[in-house]
């Protein structure tokens, strides 16, 4: 790394500095997005403001090492800054627990908003539970490992032995482990399903699947968890430190990528000079209720509006009368839609097929007539 007498707390901070830069980008272009484009704003974006919030006061914490003698071997440090190294590493590691499950619960809580199916729902909704109680209770015993508190860093006082405190990041990893990969592996389960075309779904896995990053940023950080408590804490932590950092801030990036979707393909439409684009024609409210999906269709021309409604109206009714129970095969295409995730466009009423001819030339002649009536943009922008 560097000479005995190196000093790494620099590139410590410039790390730091880039990550969080990043990372509130990040959240502004997902607020953005969420408010002003797809108009949604639920709980998956509190618990990422949350994580930021948290990654914020880690990024402080991080300074606060520094300038006590992080990135330093501390044969070279003064007892008192060994000390408030020690302290405000303490610190850190409660940060860390905390943003990582507000990570994980905001990319639980986007998935939970997908799918109509309790059978995908119901493991989603535990996950959330299991992640706030599990974490939850790591964090209240890493913060009781010394009585009194502030034995865990002065030492005066009573604490867990090393390889105690290397449990409790052990399990913390391996929760965090086994949940990145598990998210990341649902959207391949629940795009299996959707009616849209192979590459579009490769590109969707491609965007919702970033959680395997993190995942193997943790694996890393796992197996040198015998850093975590090192002998010479301010010098040969920084490997820990780097990958812990990998994994909360590449955590964050990856749960804002897929939300910002509708933004790219709003920015492609204005360079393109398409002015019948997502911010005046559709919205996706927060609701099952197909009919809630399109406003004003067929801009300026209020009979296309109506004659769109009653068509969906008539659609509803049918599925109540010969589906009672039963999802619409369309169904998982159209919670993307509502998502942001595909674009409904508005189209000229005009140009709408006959039904009659629309069932001699479709094996399903209903999912192409609603695919053709909201425009569906099967393409991956």
């Amino acid at each position: 790394m560097a000479n005995d007498e190196g000093n790494w707390g620099p590139a410590i901070l410039a790390l730091t500095i880039a990550f969080l830069v990043v990372v509130l980008i990040s959240l502004f272009l997902r607020i953005l997005t969420r408010v002003w484009i797809v108009h949604q704003f639920w709980y998956d974006d509190v618990a990422i403001i949350l994580a930021v919030l948290g990654t914020t006061i880690g990024a402080g914490l991080d300074f606060k090492e520094v300038n006590y003698g992080f990135g330093k071997h501390q044969q070279f440090l003064s007892p008192h800054n060994l000390q408030e190294f020690r302290k405000y590493t303490y610190g850190e590691w409660i940060q860390t627990f905390a943003t990582l499950m507000w990570t994980k619960v905001s990319i639980c809580l986007f998935l939970m908003r997908l799918p109509n199916s309790k059978a995908l729902l119901l493991p989603l909704q535990c996950a959330v539970a299991f992640l706030l109680f599990s974490n939850t209770i790591l964090t209240v015993v890493w913060i009781m490992q010394c009585q009194p508190i502030h034995a865990a860093w002065d030492n005066r006082g009573t604490c867990m032995s090393r390889e105690a405190k290397e449990s409790i990041i052990l399990a913390q990893a391996v929760i965090s482990v086994i949940s990145d990969f598990a998210f990341a592996a649902f959207p391949i389960l629940f795009l299996w399903r959707v009616q849209i075309d192979l590459r579009t779904k490769i590109g969707l896995w491609v965007l919702m699947c970033l959680g395997f990053i993190t995942g193997a940023c943790c694996l890393v950080r796992t197996v040198l968890n015998s850093q975590s408590v090192p002998l010479d804490g301010t010098y040969n932590g920084i490997i820990n430190w780097l990958w812990r950092l990998f994994e909360v801030q590449v955590g964050i990036i990856a749960a804002c990528i897929p939300t910002l979707r509708p933004l790219y393909l709003w920015v492609m439409r204005r360079v393109g000079g398409d002015t019948q684009g997502l911010d005046t024609n559709i919205k996706f409210p927060l609701t099952n209720d197909p009919k809630s999906w399109v406003e004003n269709v067929g801009e300026g021309t209020e009979n296309g509006s109506d004659t769109a409604m009653n068509d969906l109206d008539h659609d509803h009714d049918h599925d109540h009368i010969h589906g009672h129970g039963h999802q619409r095969k369309d169904t998982m295409t159209d919670d993307l839609i509502r998502e942001g995730i595909l674009v409904s466009k508005p189209m000229n009423t005009s140009v709408r097929m006959d039904s009659a001819h629309s069932e001699e030339a479709s094996e399903d002649p209903r999912l192409e007539n609603e695919m053709q009536k909201y425009g569906i943009d099967d393409s991956f922008v």
